[in-house]
């Protein structure tokens, strides 16, 4: 397959695009947490507000080791979907804010994570609606063998970072996303495969030297939650810079505009 390129343009390759990506969020590292810990908290908050109860009950079920009652079906599948729903959500509110923060960065400019929640919010209703479109729309993908859904994902990939960078309506979004990827997709498929391996192979050693750093008891499952829980922050911010770096570089390949005219927008 050939490189999207235009006048002016440079060539969309993943292995570029995935080494501006680690540079990125590693150059601005704590800001980004930061940002997505500001996020994250309140939806981990609202999963505990809305499953709470369930998840109590089914932790006090598995400590009896006993069949599970039949009443009970129900409310996992709710609260498995629910809880889906809501990280699924939430991901999309972190690429937004975190959209900002790598304009600016790839701008030569840096953005404390204030600004770039003050610039999400000031987008928070069409990215809310952007983003539950386009779950539905990739869970009925997802139901039709998996594979349309792959597809619908990948057209939408970049929906939020349009709105944040482009301010388009929703429904436009979702178009202006299905035409930056278009011819573009199988790359794209690469790059979040690459990343999606690469996250759960670090994800895995890390935890694997935190069961072995931290003795079994107690205190040693809160620490072992409590890394799990950072590392999750982490990774999900890593995935909001790849959808916003690939943005950027399906631009600047497709369109030939320039780190400065993507960031004008903010101004």
């Amino acid at each position: 397959m050939t490189d999207i390129t235009v006048t002016g343009g440079e060539p969309f390759r993943v292995g570029a695009c995935l080494s501006k990506c680690i540079s990125t969020f590693f150059s601005n590292f704590i800001s980004l947490n930061i940002l997505g810990l500001i996020i994250l908290i309140p939806g981990a908050i609202l999963v505990y507000l809305l499953f709470g109860g369930i998840l109590t009950s089914l932790i006090s079920w598995a400590e009896t080791n006993t069949e599970l009652p039949s009443d009970m079906v129900v409310p996992i599948i709710t609260t498995v979907f629910g809880i889906l729903f809501i990280m699924i959500a939430w991901q999309y509110l972190v690429t937004g804010a975190v959209v900002y923060s790598v304009v600016q960065y790839l701008n030569g400019d840096k953005s404390s994570p204030f600004a770039s929640l003050a610039q999400m919010l000031r987008r928070f209703v069409p990215v809310v609606l952007v983003a539950i479109i386009s779950t539905i729309l990739v869970w009925i993908g997802m139901m039709l063998l998996i594979v349309p859904g792959i597809i619908v994902a990948l057209m939408l990939c970049v929906a939020i970072p349009v709105v944040m960078a482009e301010g388009p309506g929703v429904m436009a979004s979702l178009s202006r996303s299905r035409e930056l990827t278009k011819g573009a997709r199988w790359k794209l498929l690469g790059l979040f495969l690459v990343a999606g391996i690469g996250i759960t192979i670090v994800s895995e050693l890390l935890s694997f030297i935190v069961e072995l750093a931290v003795p079994l008891s107690e205190t040693g499952a809160i620490i072992q939650f409590a890394v799990e829980m950072v590392l999750q922050v982490i990774f999900t911010v890593f995935m909001a810079v790849v959808l916003a770096v690939t943005y950027h570089d399906l631009r600047v390949a497709k369109e030939g505009v320039s780190a400065s005219q993507i960031a004008a927008v903010f101004d």
